[in-house]
């Protein structure tokens, strides 16, 4: 995989299958994702790669898939996110999309509960988590089926908006408007959810709920 580009491309497939034994298919997987992760502007030929791959060795895209995801969930739930663990985040969810978005394949993954837990659990983690949900989005740009206009992305892009107005980060708030601009939506004209603020004030009233209860 070393210096593999478009011209090379079907070449270095040719390579891999001359030299590398069936059971080292994990280690290929791998060494395609540490490559993803610090390598963003050659994502599609490294998902063209795999796509070639997965004509030979069946599923490997499946497996792959999981992989990446395990990845991506092992790095939501450290308790902080730094800069280099926000970064590789980022690229990890831009190849994400693009291996199911891109090829209008649904996500299977509750985005809006995601903003929803870090908004309230961990706020300053929000300049990693908005970059990797935008870069899973932009791909919808791609697709065919799965449009800015699908229910399931409009109710993001609702659920970002609203973060975006709520939000005092000018971070968070400059990522949010390059995503509507990457899209080719209008912020003004999309309807704001309330899904952030109407979470926060059901379990701030059950809290108060069960206070007064410990005092009845």
């Amino acid at each position: 995989m070393n210096n593999i580009t478009e011209c090379n491309l079907k070449r270095q497939v040719d390579e891999v299958f001359s030299i590398m034994p069936h059971h080292f298919i994990q280690w290929l997987a791998d060494s395609i994702l540490r490559r993803v992760a610090s390598e963003p502007n050659l994502h599609d030929l490294y998902a063209e790669f795999v796509l070639l791959i997965s004509e030979r060795y069946t599923n490997f895209s499946t497996f792959l898939l999981e992989i990446l995801t395990k990845e991506i969930d092992y790095i939501l739930k450290l308790p902080n996110l730094d800069t280099c663990n926000g970064k590789a985040l980022k690229h990890l969810g831009g190849f994400l999309g693009r291996l199911t978005i891109a090829r209008d394949i649904p996500l299977c993954v509750d985005i809006k509960s995601l903003i929803y837990t870090t908004f309230k659990n961990k706020p300053n983690s929000l300049d990693c988590i908005i970059p990797f949900i935008s870069e899973i989005l932009k791909n919808t740009k791609y697709s065919y089926q799965i449009k800015p206009s699908n229910p399931w992305v409009k109710e993001i892009l609702q659920v970002i908006k609203e973060l975006h107005h709520i939000t005092n980060k000018l971070t968070i708030q400059f990522e949010v408007e390059l995503l509507f601009s990457f899209l080719d939506c209008d912020i003004n004209e999309l309807n704001s959810a309330y899904y952030l603020r109407r979470n926060m004030n059901n379990e701030t009233n059950n809290n108060s709920n069960n206070n007064g209860d410990n005092y009845s």
